[in-house]
């Protein structure tokens, strides 16, 4: 069902999570590329033992690159469709399948999945979200319900996504992909996903979120 889909995977220090992730992933895709951003725990070793395709970056390029690689990836090998999902486990695999069976309906376009229930979301994170899909829906006039959201998939050859996001601000790819579809009047669906709790320590700190609603502005108007 699934033939034409590369699913990606991103990785940093995942050991605690890649190994379930890949095994429940193996059970429903056959074509997973997993990137790692150079961790520095035993994610390689674990990796390796599954039946998946893995590109090691030599140094942390942070989420951005790892996507334009995925990207880059699957267009050399003519795929025509790629799904993004995060290694960190905190989004379910039968949620993926929803969304990688989207938009393959809809053959062109952006599926993002959006988290309907925040409250397995650590507290800067649910706050964060929640302001920032405000602020995004008062700016684009558009009710986009989680535009950073990890889980997403669209056509490999599709000309209304793209993203520039690098350096500090590697964490907004999500976001400014959602905010330039808007703005190239790409066509979107929303699939609700289940969120499972997040870890403390991972995504962005304060001063990074407040930089990325301003980046939200600066897409708007740029």
């Amino acid at each position: 069902m699934f033939e034409t889909v590369l699913v990606t995977i991103f990785t940093y220090n995942e050991e605690k999570n890649i190994s379930s992730l890949l095994i429940e992933i193996s059970k429903k895709f056959k074509n997973i590329l997993v990137v790692d951003n150079n961790s520095e725990d035993n994610t390689l070793q674990i990796v390796s033992k599954f039946p998946v395709k893995f590109i090691h970056h030599k140094y942390n390029l942070g989420k951005s690159n790892s996507m334009k690689t995925a990207l880059d990836y699957a267009r050399i090998n003519k795929f025509e469709y790629i799904a993004f999902i995060d290694g960190d486990g905190q989004h379910c695999v039968s949620d993926l399948e929803k969304i990688c069976a989207k938009i393959q309906e809809m053959r062109y376009g952006l599926v993002i999945g959006y988290r309907d229930d925040l409250d397995n979301l650590n507290l800067k994170k649910r706050i964060g979200t929640k302001i920032l899909n405000k602020i995004f829906m008062l700016l684009y006039k558009e009710k986009i319900l989680d535009i950073q959201c990890g889980l997403r998939a669209f056509n490999t050859k599709e000309k209304k996504i793209d993203w520039s996001s690098t350096g500090l601000m590697h964490y907004f790819a999500d976001a400014e992909i959602t905010c330039n579809a808007i703005k190239n009047k790409c066509n979107i669906s929303q699939i609700p996903i289940r969120t499972i709790i997040s870890e403390n320590y991972k995504g962005m700190n304060i001063l990074q979120g407040l930089f990325l609603i301003i980046m939200v502005f600066y897409w708007r108007i740029f």
